[in-house]
């Protein structure tokens, strides 16, 4: 790992990569959603990044990669760096860590685990839907981001982004985004 008189701190190289801001999420990091597949310093000073995309149609794949390539090179001794997108294995939220859990829920976006099923409360007005959310829907509740009540449900299967659907809070009446289980 070093190239002439340089030697290249793989250490250094992960956490540039770890660092780098998820465009659509920008109080996550790549690492934190566990994006990071593997990491490879080779001794001519390149490296190679292999990632997860959180979906396998995400737009931000482009923009991830210009970023990665700019923080690695920011690395003393890199010299070129190859970033390749996975998708197998496939991302999933359970490679989500605390940190990036903690950051979501703050951000208002509920990732998986945890919850306790409840069925979907009747009365409620929802906006119509083209496509009526999947069965396995109210399997999969999700507690508020924003007061940690569990009785939630999703109210559509499409959100902002491929990854994500839309719920909503019965207890403080606020809709929030939430990661899909896939």
């Amino acid at each position: 790992m070093t190239t002439g008189s340089t030697t290249v701190d793989p250490v250094a190289v992960r956490r540039a990569v770890e660092d780098v801001p998820d465009p659509e999420l920008p109080p996550v990091t790549i690492g934190m959603l566990g994006m990071v597949h593997d990491l490879a310093v080779a001794d001519d000073g390149t490296v190679r990044v292999e990632l997860l995309p959180t979906f396998s149609g995400c737009p931000a794949t482009e923009m991830i990669e210009r970023d990665v390539v700019d923080a690695v090179r920011e690395v003393d001794g890199v010299d070129a760096v190859v970033v390749r997108f996975r998708f197998d294995p496939p991302w999933t939220p359970d490679r989500i860590d605390a940190t990036g859990r903690e950051r979501l829920r703050e951000f208002g976006i509920a990732p998986p685990g945890g919850a306790v099923p409840s069925p979907r409360p009747e009365g409620r007005p929802a906006l119509p839907l083209l496509v009526t959310p999947s069965p396995a829907a109210d399997a999969d509740p999700r507690p508020c981001p924003y007061c940690g009540a569990t009785d939630t449900v999703r109210d559509s299967d499409f959100g902002p982004t491929p990854c994500r659907d839309l719920r909503f809070c019965e207890q403080c009446q606020q809709p929030f985004e939430a990661f899909k289980t896939f």
